[in-house]
């Protein structure tokens, strides 16, 4: 592969990853209700989903997936129904908590961070298309595609854990304003927000329309 291809799949990426989009608001909104570093678990569902089609790509999978977009949509409307239910229980919560429950609430566990991050990525249309459609496109012209679809499906893991790290940050400085129950509150019903915007951006994306 030349230089020019990388480079072109390099500068793809990044816009890709700064663009906020599912797991921009996904991230933020973890570390905004919990801290940078419980945020991590999130980021390592979104890049562990995201590993999966990578490797589906590398093993001549990626046309199985597009094939099928009926079948993939119930994956998708899962995940969407499931970040929304954890958004709207986020928002309910803080708007129904006491000033003493919000001081003392306790974050979420790293299992569930991890796989509401994971559920909303795997059914993600953009990431299914990015991963099994724009990925193999770069490595169709080399002598080695498989070797290139890993290659460059896991140097766009690192890309992509670099700029949700700074949005995890980003976030986790938002949350340290909830240093009172009212702040507090807002905070917890913004990042629920943040959550059912995620899941909103997924259900307005289908495989059949592309």
């Amino acid at each position: 592969m030349d230089f020019a291809a990388v480079l072109a799949f390099a500068l793809t990426t990044f816009v890709i990853d700064i663009t906020p989009g599912p797991a921009v608001l996904k991230v933020t909104g973890d570390a905004m209700g919990n801290g940078w570093r419980p945020a991590q678990l999130g980021i390592i569902g979104i890049l562990a989903a995201n590993a999966i089609y990578v490797m589906a790509a590398a093993l001549g999978l990626a046309g199985l997936f597009l094939a099928f977009p009926a079948l993939f949509d119930v994956v998708k409307w899962a995940g969407v129904a499931y970040l929304a239910w954890i958004g709207i229980g986020e928002i309910v919560s803080a708007w129904r908590a006491s000033e003493t429950e919000l001081r003392t609430r306790p974050a979420a566990t790293p299992t569930q961070l991890f796989r509401s991050s994971f559920v909303m990525q795997i059914g993600n249309p953009k990431a299914l298309l990015y991963y099994c459609a724009i990925l193999p496109a770069f490595a169709a012209l080399t002598s080695a595609p498989a070797f290139w679809i890993v290659a460059l499906g896991f140097t766009g893991l690192f890309t992509e854990y670099a700029v949700l790290f700074i949005y995890s940050l980003l976030g986790s400085r938002l949350g340290r304003f909830a240093t009172r129950a009212s702040v507090k509150r807002v905070i917890d019903a913004l990042a629920g927000m943040l959550l059912i915007g995620a899941a909103a951006m997924i259900a307005r994306t289908s495989l059949q329309s592309r």
